[in-house]
């Protein structure tokens, strides 16, 4: 008796699990960056930075470059 009325239990516990999980609705979004034109700008910014600044915007750039191969 307690057999059966544990397997209900179980059956309408599963029922209300993958009611709750079906309204559950996917969303697209993208997460891959977009690649920045290289330009006047960058060639400045480039020139600006000096010493660890330097490292420090190429851990940046090698960063965006790591994100961007994941995306493909």
């Amino acid at each position: 008796m307690f057999h059966t009325n544990r397997k209900k239990f179980l059956q309408l516990l599963l029922l209300i699990s993958l009611s709750c999980l079906s309204s559950c609705a996917a969303e697209s979004f993208s997460v891959c960056p977009a690649w920045p034109l290289a330009g006047p700008a960058v060639a400045d910014e480039l020139t600006a930075v000096e010493g660890k600044n330097f490292w420090e915007w190429m851990g940046r750039i090698d960063k965006l470059r790591q994100q961007l191969e994941l995306c493909q």
